[in-house]
């Protein structure tokens, strides 16, 4: 999404470094620490190609396996722990089932998706099928599991290509998948073996992967990227040629040298709070290719050069905690959803290893513990496993995070009623940049839980599988003429992508896109205390077509127990049409007062009220979920009728709760507040301006 051509100009230079030959003792280069005997470099990014052969050899891992992410005796340790540990046990006993089924699943086929680009096969199995195969084996030395893991593997070994001059994230994926075997089945290799999955490494993905690197050359210029490719695809070459390194030492010296060094720029974007714009399910896909990479890179020379140490990155394993209320994670982008307690989403246990974060891991543990107490597995996968330490778990207390927090970068605010209590109220809101990779249209949308539910929920999701236009730039554009004309479909036709798919306001809609999509929201102000707290952010720049000021403020009164969403605008054009938005799980059975003023809305038993504070001629109009309608709104449905036909999946979880104003003057300040509270009998505070809210008033 996100133009990344800017960042050539530094990329080149970076590479420039690289192919110098840097002084063993240089700055860029300097001289490693034996630490009293153990090899330990102090080298940082960017770093060459001698100094990861200097580092390899210093580590004495020459033809020891495996190396990458376990060790044989570790192995032996796992397996002494699950026999007194069930939370640990369950994960084993679901590695050992799933390799079972896999023993006699088919061989899966070459051949690409629907838009002709990715090879799915190659992300089933390397993603869902190898790990475990590869750890059964580990686990029991059962020689079926292995065999079968290289029936796969020999028949990826002739296939055409791993999608490395197509769509080179498939070509990433295989190396991480194809690296662990290497590595965790040598043993059980022939050379014959070894040498041909090799070769598949290489032939299919660490080559041509350098030759775009050098050249400046591929389809969708993954090196040059800050969001999930880069760490997927740097991080794959790097698994696949550390596995592989003593087949051809120069050459994947040469690989991971520039792997290491163009991984930063995926560090970098998780500047400074540890967030990621994509969402959560990209920032599980991109990180946990990348700190597997890592604990390669410190198992076999040392040291991650100081990448694992960014400052964003040190932080980034509670980011699934900062953006989770009682009972749902918010999702933003091309996210799935994340609503109900049971299905918030979990960090890993290797970024509290990793970092010696005891708190880290009791969080972690605790997490995993409480969404999944239905459930036979508790842990959070298969890496979860490796990097459990018990001892680490026991050394942490029971964390109660924020009650309020501003995630820098993704822009996401929220605050919490009280700690630890699943009917706490929530509320939260995304600003950032429209233009982040795999982003919607979604700035200011917000998100309210509240007595154990879901009421409002900001985003809809992503189109899943992909439909072959869904990243298509559309026509007519933001800044184009207003018209009724749908040209060229794409993203900005997707209604879950659209600003009405979100808890927005939506200006004067027609065919263009209704926020601009280079725009970004920024926090203006906030305050947070015992009595309550609150956040304004600054969205004007994504309205820039429609207004001439606009601000949106989240307030939460712990004291009352009243939510607040307020907004200020001013419109630019005149006689203008402004809708509220919200999409809600309980419009079923909504019910409006007969002023129009109060909803009240029902979900298992609970109850919970939206009230129109402002203006004084706004009325609440209810749109119900639909099992095969998709909500456009009244102005829009027509245009996208026909050339979005099929395209949209149903949203038969959501309908809307919205406010139409019509005939908005220009230049005239308009305030539209909305407050959320438990009992019709709960006192409110009168209508006050963002600038001058406090946390009581």
């Amino acid at each position: 999404m996100k133009n990344i051509a800017y960042v050539f100009i530094l990329f080149s230079i970076v590479i420039a470094c690289n192919k110098k030959d840097s002084p063993a003792n240089s700055p860029i280069n300097p001289p490693p620490s034996t630490g009293g005997g153990v090899f330990i470099s102090s080298a940082k990014i960017p770093v060459s190609p001698a100094t990861i052969s200097e580092c390899f050899t210093g580590m004495k891992t020459k033809d020891i396996h495996p190396r990458l992410l376990f060790s044989a005796a570790e192995i032996d340790q796992i397996k002494i722990l699950v026999q007194s540990d069930a939370f640990a046990k369950a994960t084993y006993d679901n590695i050992i089932s799933r390799a079972n089924t896999l023993l006699s699943s088919p061989i899966l086929t070459y051949g690409l998706d629907a838009a002709g680009l990715r090879i799915s096969n190659i992300h089933t199995f390397s993603n869902d099928q190898l790990p475990y195969l590869v750890l059964a084996y580990q686990f029991t030395k059962d020689s079926r599991y292995a065999a079968r893991c290289w029936q796969q593997l020999d028949a990826m070994c002739s296939w055409p290509d791993w999608g490395a001059n197509r769509h080179f994230l498939d070509a990433g994926i295989a190396a991480k998948g194809a690296g662990i075997a290497l590595d965790g089945l040598y043993d059980y290799l022939t050379a014959t073996q070894r040498l041909r999955l090799y070769a598949g490494i290489k032939n299919f993905v660490l080559q041509p992967g350098k030759t775009q690197i050098e050249t400046n050359t591929g389809v969708w210029k993954w090196y040059l990227s800050n969001d999930n490719w880069n760490g997927i695809c740097h991080g794959g070459m790097i698994i696949g040629a550390l596995a592989g390194y003593e087949f051809d030492s120069t050459f994947n010296a040469n690989i991971i040298a520039q792997s290491a060094n163009g991984i930063n720029k995926y560090m970098q974007s998780l500047e400074p709070d540890g967030a990621s714009e994509e969402g959560m399910s990209y920032w599980s896909y991109g990180l946990t290719n990348t700190f597997l990479a890592f604990e390669s890179l410190k198992r076999c020379l040392s040291t991650t050069y100081g990448l694992a140490e960014n400052a964003g990155f040190t932080k980034t394993g509670w980011f699934p905690y900062f953006m989770s209320g009682p009972v749902g994670t918010a999702t933003i982008g091309d996210d799935y959803l994340y609503v109900g307690k049971t299905n918030k989403f979990l960090s890993y246990f290797w970024f509290s290893k990793y970092f010696k974060n005891a708190a880290l891991a009791k969080a972690h543990y605790d997490a995993c513990l409480s969404i999944n107490a239905l459930d036979a597995e508790k842990m959070n996968g298969w890496t979860d496993l490796l990097f459990y330490d018990k001892s680490l778990v026991s050394q942490g207390s029971a964390t109660n995070l924020p009650l309020e927090g501003y995630l820098k970068g993704v822009e996401y605010m929220y605050l919490q009623e009280n700690a630890n209590n699943d009917n706490a109220l929530y509320v939260g809101m995304h600003g950032g940049d429209n233009n982040a990779s795999h982003g919607h249209l979604d700035a200011g949308s917000f998100f309210i839980q509240g007595n154990g539910e879901t009421w409002a929920q900001g985003n809809l999701g992503l189109e899943s599988p992909y439909p072959s236009d869904y990243f298509n730039t559309t026509s007519p554009l933001y800044t184009s003429a207003a018209t009724n004309s749908a040209t060229t479909s794409g993203r900005f036709y997707y209604y879950r992508v659209r600003t009405e798919g979100k808890n927005c306001l939506v200006f004067n809609p027609d065919a263009r896109p209704e926020q601009n999509p280079l725009g970004s929201a920024t926090m203006l102000l906030k305050a947070n205390d015992g009595v309550g707290g609150f956040y304004v952010a600054d969205l004007q720049s994504c309205y820039s077509k429609d207004v001439s000021s606009y601000k949106r403020g989240i307030k939460l009164n712990r004291t009352t127990g009243v939510i607040t969403v307020q907004d200020e605008f001013n419109p630019s054009i005149n006689n203008s049409t402004v809708y509220w938005l919200m999409h809600s799980p309980a419009t079923d059975g909504l019910i409006i007062s007969a002023n129009g003023k109060t909803a009240t809305m029902s979900k298992n038993g609970k109850t919970f009220y939206a009230i129109i504070q402002s203006p004084s001629t706004a009325v609440f109009q209810k749109i119900d979920r639909s099992t095969s309608q998709i909500n456009y709104l009244t102005e829009t449905a027509g245009i996208f009728s026909g050339i979005m036909a099929g395209k949209n999946s149903i949203n038969q979880w959501y309908g809307k709760l919205q406010i139409k104003l019509t005939g908005l003057p220009v230049s005239t300040p308009v305030t539209v507040r909305v407050d959320f509270v438990k009992s019709t009998s709960t006192v409110t505070q009168p209508l006050i301006g963002l600038q001058s809210w406090t946390t009581s008033n």
